[in-house]
C-alpha cells in the first residue's frame, strides 16, 4: 500500500472509531456535552449512519429482533457504507488530478 492511500486508511478507520464510540456513549450522557457527543457521530458516521438505518429500518424491523441487535448489525454495514462512499470519492478525486496533469 503506497504511503498516500495508507493515510487515507489511517484517518478513515480513525474518524470511524471515534464515531462508533460516540454513537454508544451519547445516550448516556447527561450534561451540555451529549450535544456535542451526539453531533460529532452524526458527522463522523454521516452518510453510512442514515442509509444504513434505511436498510437495517427495511429488512430488520419485523423481524422480532431487539434494537440492540440491530444497533449492532448496523455497525458494519455503516462502516462499509462510509468505506465506498470515501474511497470512491478518493478514487474519483485521484484519477481526475492524473488525468489533469498529463
Amino acid at each position: 500500500m503506497n504511503r498516500p492511500v495508507a493515510r487515507w486508511v489511517i484517518l478513515f478507520v480513525c474518524v470511524q472509531v471515534i464515531g462508533l464510540a460516540c454513537m454508544w456513549v451519547w445516550p448516556h450522557v447527561q450534561s451540555i456535552a451529549g450535544s456535542f457527543v451526539w453531533g460529532t457521530t452524526l458527522i463522523a458516521l454521516f452518510p453510512g449512519n442514515m442509509l444504513s438505518a434505511i436498510i437495517i429500518e427495511k429488512v430488520f424491523w419485523s423481524s422480532g429482533l431487539s434494537l440492540t441487535s440491530m444497533a449492532f448489525i448496523e455497525m458494519p454495514v455503516l462502516v462499509a457504507i462510509n468505506f465506498a462512499l470515501w474511497f470512491g470519492v478518493i478514487g474519483a478525486i485521484r484519477r481526475l488530478t492524473a488525468h489533469r496533469s498529463r
